[in-house]
């Protein structure tokens, strides 16, 4: 007896107990990381705020070491993300909220380390933060907010890359294939 395969059904799929240890592997990391983005914007603006002389200097160092954290647990929030498209019937690529936020987690990815952590560590050496500091830290907590909105809300729309189900076989093919 041949197995066949049709297109549009994925040749991957998580059974019930991995998709639900998956899942909440990434629900997991993602708040992690959210929580995260706001330990950093809160710093930045508690060091802006602040009387003190000296803590500002600590603020931003932790905010500059907070990559370290940060873009691993984003990484874990993505591969997660990943095993959830390509392992349940949302795919990768076939829903533009699963799209967004690919989009949304690269984005903070890179902008983390490149913006973020050179921006506190130039307020680290001047003593005062530059405008990328506070812009970069306040928006990746609202693109982690919007990622998390689209988990929640999971607007309609596929995309074209999406792959389509191909109509049943022929009753002669399916009737062959339970001998």
């Amino acid at each position: 007896m041949s197995t066949q395969v049709v297109r549009g059904t994925p040749a991957f799929r998580l059974s019930r107990t991995p998709r639900k240890i998956a899942l909440l592997a990434h629900v997991l990391t993602s708040v992690g990381w959210f929580g995260m983005a706001s330990m950093v914007a809160a710093a930045g603006v508690a060091a802006a705020a602040t009387g003190d002389a000296t803590l500002p200097a600590f603020l931003y160092r932790a905010m500059a070491d907070a990559v370290w954290l940060t873009v691993p647990m984003g990484v874990l929030a993505l591969a997660t993300g990943v095993l959830l498209g390509v392992g349940t019937k949302w795919g990768l690529v076939a829903h533009w909220w699963v799209v967004a936020k690919i989009v949304i987690n690269a984005a903070v990815l890179v902008t983390d380390p490149l913006v973020v952590s050179r921006a506190a560590n130039r307020a680290l050496d001047s003593g005062h933060a530059p405008t990328p500091l506070y812009g970069s830290t306040i928006a990746h907590c609202v693109m982690l907010a919007v990622a998390t909105t689209l988990s929640v809300v999971k607007p309609g729309g596929r995309t074209p890359w999406r792959r389509t189900a191909t109509a049943a076989p022929p009753r002669e093919m399916a009737i062959a294939g339970r001998r």
